[in-house]
């Protein structure tokens, strides 16, 4: 029989690191890594931009308009850590290939100005194709939805439509608006999936109605910061996906009523 020292030599090394040292170190990598996310630019604007004043659920836009203290402790930065990182990648692979030709044809990472209010960074433009695209580094999930009959969630067509605005008020022409989804979790790009629809200016009134209802979030968040009303006063269009990312999302709160959004059931 083994004895007590061999037996714990032979069990699994932890996850974090196969000695206490490198354990200790793992947790002091990832403190880094999780600092600088939560403290980059993009977590820390102050003004929603196109990919966020489509989504459909009216707490959590709110709740980024106010101001309220993020609460989310559940999901883990390195998705959007990896995003970031496949999107500067992306930008120099495109603004690379324009050498390559007899006129620029791809413009990488352009800030456009949809709404005065709420500006952004479009990813790429494709002046051949007159085409307006953005890429997403999603898991299958998130693919599987991209790809079914019913498309993309509301708030990456939205935000796709105001980029082509963007660029058409800085006179460039759109005829199409493109999401590349990437496959974040496969070993090739085999499953890379493009959705793409025609755009123009017969996308306004619709952008226009996604501003008036914008609008109407501000003067609820007004009263959230105010506090006249409390966040879980706002209406909410639960979805797991989307609470998970949620920097609102606190189950918790459902059981001790502390602050948060519980989501889903």
């Amino acid at each position: 029989m083994a004895s007590v020292e061999e037996f714990m030599r032979a069990a699994p090394a932890r996850l974090e690191g196969n000695t206490p040292w490198a354990a200790r170190y793992a947790a002091e990598l990832r403190r880094v890594v999780v600092d600088q996310a939560n403290n980059s630019a993009r977590n820390l604007q102050e003004h929603l931009g196109p990919s966020e004043i489509g989504h459909r659920c009216d707490r959590q836009v709110v709740g980024k308009l106010a101001g309220i203290a993020r609460t989310n402790h559940v999901v883990d930065p390195w998705p959007s850590i990896r995003g970031v990182a496949l999107h500067a990648w992306l930008a120099e692979a495109f603004t690379a290939a324009n050498a390559k030709l007899p006129a620029p044809r791809w413009l990488a990472e352009q800030r456009v100005t949809p709404h005065p209010e709420h500006p952004g960074t479009a990813d790429l433009y494709d002046a051949e194709e007159l085409a307006v695209v953005d890429h997403k580094c999603l898991a299958e999930s998130s693919m599987a939805k991209v790809r079914s009959a019913a498309g993309p969630p509301i708030h990456y067509i939205i935000q796709l439509l105001l980029y082509g605005r963007g660029y058409r008020l800085m006179g460039l022409p759109v005829k199409r608006v493109a999401l590349a989804a990437y496959p974040a979790t496969a070993g090739s790009l085999d499953g890379l999936y493009v959705w793409e629809r025609a755009s123009g200016p017969q996308d306004d009134p619709l952008l226009e109605e996604v501003f008036r209802l914008t609008d109407r979030r501000k003067e609820l968040a007004i009263e959230v910061r105010n506090g006249h009303r409390q966040l879980t006063d706002i209406a909410s269009a639960p979805d797991y996906d989307d609470c998970y990312f949620c920097p609102f999302y606190r189950p918790q709160s459902k059981h001790d009523h502390g602050p948060g959004c519980p989501g889903t059931n």
